[in-house]
């Protein structure tokens, strides 16, 4: 029998592929009227916008088989799900766009020697205009529903699609400027802005990519577990905390800590608090799986020089003790 998580999972996974979906085709009929304008301007300019448009296609295609194997449960082989999957997507995405921007500069430099004419501008100037109006709307639907699904595979997508906007309005405003000052220049001038323009986004992806194939934590994950425990000492429930680790396998967050309490408490009473503990922590940073080490307070303090190390040598994991 199908649990309410369960279907509510399924639900919103369904939601995901169906955005992905929309993404992959828009993109493609983008890229075909890029492609268009280029073949009616013989601007190097909207050739880079057209060349980024293809990136787009990939990422989207990558995007639509993470998205389905991050969605997939647990396994014996892999304990800890797929969710990993999603941040391998975001290193292609970047790689992708590392290399659209490349093309795009050296394409630009060989034009910024030998101008080639333009042709057709006013009509690739209206045609440009209708691009930039559908490339910005799918921007914002993927990156609305990104935030909303609290999918970064959907955000990245979202982000590379603005920046695609904001490449096909850099586009068309140099066609506007070739147009009213004859400046034959300024078409590779404004590709070349481009690049580099589409390489910072290629950076930012591949160092978002890293740090979630490394664990880097989250502050802002760090600071709502120690909310928690800070209330929990106030309450007299635990003594003190430490060891807390927390790491990021797609949106599935995985959490686990040490408790120090009573000495003297029986196992039962133990269990029922850390349970109740792992269920507050867990519904904040949902989805997540939180497990909880239980420690005697007088066993488990650590002294203020081994503090102090731990806290040198691993900055990843926030130490805490509470005298009773």
């Amino acid at each position: 029998m199908i649990t309410m998580s369960e279907r509510d999972s399924q639900t919103q996974t369904a939601a995901v592929h169906r955005v992905a979906r929309h993404a992959l085709l828009a993109g493609v009929a983008i890229m075909a009227l890029k492609f268009g304008v280029f073949g009616v301007t013989r601007s190097v300019a909207v050739l880079g916008d057209a060349l980024e448009s293809i990136n787009n296609i990939a990422a989207a295609g990558m995007m639509v088989f993470s998205i389905w194997l991050a969605s997939r449960p647990a396994d014996h082989d892999h304990p800890y799900g797929h969710g990993k999957i999603e941040f391998m997507a975001l290193g292609f995405e970047g790689c992708a766009i590392l290399v659209a921007g490349i093309t795009i500069g050296y394409k630009a430099i060989v034009r910024l020697i030998q101008p080639p004419p333009l042709t057709h501008l006013t009509l690739g100037v209206w045609l440009l205009c209708g691009i930039g109006l559908l490339t910005g709307a799918l921007a914002v639907y993927v990156f609305w529903h990104g935030k909303k699904r609290n999918n970064p595979i959907l955000i990245a997508d979202g982000k590379h699609l603005l920046t695609d906007f904001a490449t096909t309005v850099g586009v068309l405003l140099g066609l506007i400027l070739v147009q009213l000052t004859d400046k034959v220049w300024l078409d590779p001038l404004v590709a070349l802005a481009t690049a580099v323009l589409i390489v910072h986004t290629s950076w930012r992806l591949l160092s978002e990519s890293v740090h979630g194939l490394m664990d880097r934590i989250n502050p802002a994950d760090t600071a709502t577990i120690e909310s928690i425990l800070e209330q929990e000492i106030a309450s007299g429930t635990i003594r003190g905390y430490h060891k807390i680790r927390h790491r990021h396998s797609g949106v599935f967050r995985w959490i686990d800590l040490h408790l120090q309490v009573d000495g003297q408490m029986t196992v039962h009473h133990g269990h029922q608090i850390i349970s109740r503990i792992e269920g507050r922590i867990e519904q904040a940073l949902a989805p997540a799986n939180a497990t909880v080490h239980l420690e005697p307070a007088q066993a488990a303090e650590p002294t203020a020089a081994q503090a102090s190390q731990r806290s040198a040598n691993h900055d990843h994991v926030a130490d805490h003790t509470h005298d009773p």
